[in-house]
């Protein structure tokens, strides 16, 4: 009996170290389990944040680039707009100006258009030959009688058939033959001295006119009292 209790004994005291040993063998397995993959999860954790992270900077990235490609295309939009409306501006203001040289160079050429009408009746014989005034005494009924008359285009109307003088001597009107073909046909109207020109030319008076041959004409036959 002894004996038997003894080897009992004996077994279990051999099996309870062997037992704990197991037990802490195996839980310093676990916990080095658990250490080596606490750390591995820790990494992983880190990986996919910073994967995050460069994903949310790559995309802002990307939305900055196209931010500045449509501010780009915008601005060089504006500066073409601009560009356009300056080229249309200054061909406005082209065609302006050649507006108003034209005006001005047509204003220009009525201004002497007009000044030469001017000089034609101041001058009525501005495009003929030189006249020399006449002398004191020289113009009379006499030396104004068959006198060539000559109109505002310097070509021969008539003659001076007849002279009206006043009650003190001098001339007031003379009457010119104008028209019709050696003496046959012929009309004679009444010019003031306002009408006439007078002077000489080569040493024979000559009369000129600021009027036309169509004026003429038109006037009323001149009627002796």
């Amino acid at each position: 009996m002894k004996h038997l209790m003894l080897s009992t004994s004996l077994i279990v005291a051999t099996a309870v170290p062997a037992f704990a040993g197991t037990e802490t063998e195996a839980t310093g397995n676990a916990e080095a389990e658990v250490q080596i993959q606490t750390p591995a999860a820790d990494v992983s954790g880190e990986t996919n944040v910073s994967g995050e992270a460069q994903a949310d900077t790559g995309t802002l990235e990307q939305e900055a680039e196209e931010m500045a490609n449509e501010v780009e295309a915008e601005a060089e939009e504006l500066a073409t707009e601009a560009e356009a409306g300056a080229a249309e501006l200054a061909n406005e203001a082209e065609a302006g100006a050649a507006e108003v040289e034209q005006e001005a160079s047509e204003m220009a050429t009525e201004t002497e258009n007009a000044a030469e009408s001017m000089s034609d009746a101041v001058n009525p014989d501005a495009d003929g030959p030189a006249m020399e005034p006449l002398a004191e005494g020289e113009l009379t009924a006499e030396a104004l009688t068959g006198a060539w008359t000559y109109d505002s285009k310097d070509e021969h109307i008539g003659e001076v058939s007849q002279v009206i003088v006043n009650t003190n001597g001098s001339v007031e009107a003379v009457i010119i033959d104008v028209g019709g073909f050696l003496g046959i046909g012929e009309k004679p109207v009444e010019l003031t001295m306002g009408d006439l020109d007078i002077g000489k030319v080569d040493g024979d008076i000559r009369v000129n006119t600021h009027l036309t041959r169509e004026e003429l004409d038109a006037l009323p036959e001149y009627q002796a009292d």
